[in-house]
């Protein structure tokens, strides 16, 4: 069985929309889904936003499953000017070395590096000073918690991202913050409101950020069917 896993469930929704067969439960904070992707049973999971949530919740799917290989995707920031929003990049730098060479054989994905922060990388300045400080070309929030935790386990581990904001986006951090709930997992669309009608000037920042979500749902999908389509049939 393969695990894949997302931080939030606005990153999963299109996965789970082609599963079938769902069963879906909730250990603690970690949100789980079995079911059928493709021919192939799988678990889903939400492990969370941030390094710390994720990596308590990947530690708890290893108390209750064994995958066989898990792959982590979900949205990242770009640290370079070339990544466009929507555009899907593979780690080379988490992912599993046995996994590489097959990787090579896919389609519609660039590698690029990634590097975790636990803060939003929101302006060009900040992205800048991330990228110069690790090397890497993509920004999340989970990818080396999670990596740790899975290596450890010494089965193929694949990080995949979908580039949701690009190098010179200016992220709105006060009304992403209002608009959801890490801990519950959820939106807060009323408190987003508040914000809104008090700092009017992030509707036209949040609004662009909101609009590239859909095109990195949809991409980060195509790319995972394929992917789940052409994994060894043993995982």
């Amino acid at each position: 069985m393969i695990c894949y896993a997302f931080p939030l469930g606005h990153e999963a929704a299109e996965v789970l929309k082609r599963c079938r067969e769902k069963e879906s439960f909730s250990i603690g904070g970690l949100h789980c889904t079995l079911c059928h992707f493709g021919e192939r049973r799988v678990l889903v999971a939400l492990v969370g936003m941030g390094r710390d949530r994720a990596r308590k919740n990947t530690q708890l799917i290893f108390s209750y499953f064994r995958p066989r290989a898990f792959v982590l995707a979900g949205y990242g920031g770009a640290l370079m000017e070339s990544l466009k929003v929507g555009q899907v990049v593979l780690s080379n730098n988490y992912s599993s070395d046995q996994v590489l060479p097959f990787l090579r054989l896919l389609s519609g994905f660039d590698f690029a590096g990634f590097t975790t922060m636990d803060e939003l990388a929101d302006t060009p300045q900040k992205r800048e000073a991330c990228a110069r400080k690790t090397n890497g070309h993509v920004v999340d929030m989970e990818t080396a918690a999670v990596a740790e935790v899975v290596h450890a386990r010494q089965i193929p581990f694949i990080a995949v991202r979908a580039i949701s904001d690009d190098y010179h986006q200016v992220l709105p951090v006060g009304a992403l913050a209002a608009g959801f709930d890490p801990e519950k997992g959820r939106a807060t669309p009323f408190r987003l409101l508040g914000r809104l009608v008090l700092h009017p000037g992030e509707i036209a920042p949040f609004r662009k950020f909101v609009s590239g979500l859909g095109p990195a749902r949809r991409n980060l999908t195509s790319f995972l069917v394929q992917l789940n389509e052409e994994l060894p049939s043993g995982w």
